[in-house]
C-alpha cells in the first residue's frame, strides 16, 4: 500500500514530457537572428539618409575681407643714425670794449636787428671832450708844419726843426683818431642781421669791459653737428644729405646738407665731428635743440619695399601674408633698411606681389581672404 502509493506520488510530481508546443533552443535562436536582421533593414535606411543632412549644415566658410598693398620698387638708402645738435649760423655775446653808464637802449627783446642797429649808446660827454681836444691839436700842429715847411724855404728855420714840426702834426693825428675811436666805442651795433636774446642791463647800469649785454643769434640758417663712428669716415663726404626730426615736430623731417668735416678723430669718443647746414626760414627750430640725425652714406636702385603694417615679427623671423589665388599663405621674409612707414624686403617676395597689410588677427595660413586696396593716403609715398 505504501509503495504504490509512493509510486504514484512520484508520478504525480514529475515534469511532464516535452512535447511541440514549446520551441526548442535552435528555433529561439533564428528568431532572434531574424529580428537583429530586420532592424538592420528596418534603421539601415535612416542612417544613410541622415548622413546627408549632417553635410549640408556645415557651409563653406567665406572669404574674410583684408586690407592688402603691392611690393613697390624704390631706391634704398643706406643711412647712420646719431644724435646731433643744432647751432646758429652765427652767433654772438654783445659786450662793452670801454667801461661806462648806459645813456640809451635800441632794441627790443626778441626782435629782429639788421646789421649796423644802435643796440646800445653809452655816455660819451667825456670822450667827446677829448675828441675836441685832439682836432685842436691837430689843427695847431699841422698849421704849424705848414709854417715851417715855409720857412725853410726861406732858410729862416732848419730841417731839423721843419721835421719836428712835421712830427707833432703826425703825432697829433694820430691822438685825433685814437680819440674818435675811442668816441664810437660808445655806439654798440649789430655785427649782423640776426635775433636778439634777453637783454642782461637797463638803462643807468654802469658797466665794464666785456659785461655780457644781449645775445644775437642768425637762426635763418642753422648749422647741426654730429659725430659718426670713427669706421664711416671715408664714407662721409662733403655735399651728403642729412634728414633729421625734432621732438617738436614728430611729423616733420627737415633736409640738411653736410658742408664740413673734422680733420681729425675726436679722442674721448673715437668719432668723426660733421657739421651740415640747413635753412630755417621759418624760424620752426632753435639753436641748442636736440635732433635725430640720419646720414645717407649709399644708395642701392630698384629695392623692394612694403608697408611696415605687412611685417608680423617672430622671436627669430619676420613673416607676411601673401594673397595668392584667393588664399592667404604666410611667408618668412628678410627686411633690410627702413623708410618711414616702409620696411625693406631683401629676400621673400617679388615685384607686384599682395601682402596683407590689415586682418592679420582674422586669418591663418591658407584661409580664404578678400583683398581689399589699403587706404592710398597712408601708403602714397615712400620717402
Amino acid at each position: 500500500m505504501n509503495m504504490e502509493n509512493s509510486t504514484e506520488d512520484r508520478m504525480t510530481n514529475q515534469e511532464p514530457p516535452v512535447t511541440g508546443k514549446r520551441p526548442g533552443k535552435g528555433l529561439l535562436a533564428l528568431i532572434i537572428g531574424l529580428l537583429v536582421l530586420g532592424g538592420g533593414i528596418v534603421y539601415g535606411p535612416q542612417l544613410q539618409a541622415s548622413e546627408p543632412q549632417k553635410v549640408a549644415a556645415q557651409p563653406a566658410r567665406p572669404p574674410m575681407p583684408v586690407e592688402t598693398a603691392e611690393v613697390r620698387v624704390a631706391d634704398s638708402v643706406q643711412r647712420l643714425s646719431a644724435v646731433g645738435s643744432l647751432r646758429s649760423d652765427e652767433s654772438v655775446v654783445i659786450a662793452a670794449e670801454i667801461a661806462g653808464r648806459i645813456e640809451k637802449i635800441g632794441f627790443g627783446e626778441g626782435e629782429q636787428a639788421e646789421q649796423g642797429k644802435l643796440l646800445i649808446q653809452l655816455d660819451s660827454a667825456v670822450l667827446q671832450a677829448e675828441l675836441d681836444r685832439a682836432l685842436a691839436s691837430r689843427n695847431l700842429s699841422e698849421a704849424n708844419y705848414q709854417r715851417a715847411e715855409n720857412l725853410l724855404k726861406d732858410h729862416a728855420v732848419s730841417t731839423r726843426e721843419r721835421d719836428e714840426a712835421f712830427a707833432r702834426w703826425q703825432l697829433d693825428a694820430a691822438s685825433l683818431r685814437l680819440a674818435k675811436a675811442q668816441l664810437a666805442k660808445t655806439s654798440i651795433q649789430a655785427p649782423f642781421a640776426g635775433t636778439l636774446g634777453l637783454r642782461q642791463v637797463s638803462r643807468g647800469d654802469f658797466i665794464q669791459p666785456g659785461q655780457p649785454l644781449v645775445n644775437l643769434e642768425a637762426i635763418e640758417q642753422l648749422k647741426l653737428e654730429f659725430k659718426v663712428p670713427q669706421k664711416y669716415y671715408t664714407a662721409v663726404k662733403v655735399g651728403q644729405e642729412v634728414s633729421l626730426s625734432s621732438d617738436a615736430y614728430p611729423e616733420r623731417e627737415f633736409e640738411a646738407r653736410v658742408y664740413a668735416i673734422d680733420p681729425q678723430i675726436e679722442e674721448q669718443s673715437r668719432s668723426l665731428v660733421v657739421r651740415a647746414r640747413l635753412d630755417n626760414p621759418e624760424r620752426a627750430l632753435l639753436p641748442g635743440q636736440f635732433v635725430q640725425v640720419q646720414l645717407s652714406i649709399a644708395t642701392r636702385a630698384d629695392a623692394l619695399f612694403i608697408p611696415e603694417q605687412a611685417l608680423i615679427l617672430q622671436p627669430k623671423s619676420s613673416l607676411v601674408f601673401k594673397v595668392v589665388e584667393g588664399k592667404a599663405q604666410m611667408l618668412p621674409v628678410e627686411t633690410g633698411s627702413r623708410r618711414k612707414g616702409w620696411v625693406e624686403i631683401t629676400s621673400g617676395l617679388a615685384v607686384g606681389d599682395l601682402v596683407v597689410t590689415g586682418g592679420h588677427q582674422k586669418i591663418g595660413p591658407g584661409s580664404p581672404v578678400h583683398p581689399l586696396p589699403a587706404d592710398p593716403a597712408l601708403f602714397a609715398k615712400i620717402d
